[in-house]
């Protein structure tokens, strides 16, 4: 039972591993750390359990068997939810022996090497990959060059929404309803110039903005 307190952020880390035994190992190295742990096996799940797990880690092995792999998943990562820090679990000293040919891996990947890997590696690992994703870098998205001004409370909104919350946990967060957060984040994205587009996703857009540095708080 997590007892958690409400307000309390509670990292969370979702595990894709097919080996059952990396996976509860693994797993019982993050959850001593009060860290929480989602595992699967394969990258449709990962998928699925993003949206409803909503990890600010994600620790992958590259080999998953049949069907999709690691670097699959990464480059979904990549795509869809930038701010997600992302950890590679691989046996091979350099990744690029376990990907297809012609395949690659994002950057901002942090890597670990199974079977050596130590217990406090793992722990270290989360973390960094934590910070890489929550560190301003140029990831060539097309945006305008200039820079938006904020509030303050918009500001810190935009840095919990790297972090990995959702609205429900923005909400819980700053004590406020589900609909004033959700006004409040319609707002932030009107603040950035950001318009409404079914093709686009506002949220990823608002949090590169944020990492690339085209973003004060006033």
């Amino acid at each position: 039972m997590d007892r958690t307190a409400p307000h309390q952020f509670k990292l969370k880390v979702l595990l894709v591993e097919d080996d059952v035994f990396t996976q509860q190992l693994v797993a019982d190295v993050l959850e001593r750390r009060n860290i929480a742990v989602h595992s699967v096996s394969d990258v449709a799940n990962a998928i699925e359990a993003m949206q409803a797990f909503e990890p600010n880690v994600v620790v992958t092995d590259l080999d998953l068997g049949d069907g999709p792999d690691g670097s699959d998943l990464l480059q979904y990562i990549e795509l869809h939810s930038p701010w997600i820090g992302r950890v590679v679990l691989t046996s091979h000293s350099s990744p690029t022996l376990a990907l297809s040919p012609g395949r690659t891996l994002p950057d901002n990947v942090t890597l670990l090497i199974k079977p050596r890997v130590s217990t406090e590696e793992i722990h270290e690992a989360v973390l960094a990959a934590l910070e890489q994703a929550n560190t301003p870098r140029n990831m060539s998205l097309e945006l305008t060059d200039e820079i938006q001004i904020v509030s303050q409370a918009q500001g810190e909104l935009l840095r919990l929404m790297a972090e990995g919350l959702s609205n429900a946990a923005l909400a819980r967060h700053r004590n406020r309803s589900l609909h004033a957060t959700e006004a409040m984040v319609h707002r932030l994205f009107l603040s950035l110039g950001i318009e409404s587009n079914p093709d686009v996703n506002p949220r990823v857009v608002a949090v590169r903005m944020w990492q690339q540095g085209k973003v004060r708080v006033k």
